[in-house]
């Protein structure tokens, strides 16, 4: 299963709510199978915020939410195609969210933070040339 950090995966899951049988979801830790999930719409006890469609094609028209208040584990074997990847601007977003969050449990900030941070460091340095 070939994933990289903050691909946009759509993934048979179960048990997130809401209930959809497929959800896009935003691999935020590889090694560990660790999501975040899109939502259609704004839910402000979802910590969330919005991406736009007009800079992802694979929202087909439609602004999207990502929620950020609960990480979600998810076997990478749901995976069923990689449909895009976050702009570098909602990839720092995601990491001031997990920073800040009330939510979201020491434990998997000190394991997900130095390998998101790291990855955001070596992908400025290449866009920096």
């Amino acid at each position: 299963m070939n994933l990289n950090f903050f691909d946009v995966v759509i993934m048979n899951v179960e048990g997130i709510i809401p209930y959809r049988d497929t959800k896009h979801c935003i691999c935020i830790s590889i090694k560990n199978n660790k999501y975040f999930v899109i939502n259609t719409d704004h839910r402000q006890m979802y910590d969330d915020f919005k991406i736009e469609a007009k800079n992802y094609p694979f929202l087909n028209a439609k602004d999207r939410f990502i929620a950020c208040f609960k990480i979600h584990t998810i076997d990478p074997d749901r995976k069923i195609k990689t449909v895009g990847k976050l702009n570098i601007e909602d990839i720092t977003k995601i990491i001031n969210k997990i920073k800040n969050s009330k939510t979201i449990h020491k434990t998997d900030k000190d394991l997900i933070l130095p390998q998101l941070e790291n990855w955001l460091s070596e992908n400025r340095k290449i866009s920096n040339g």
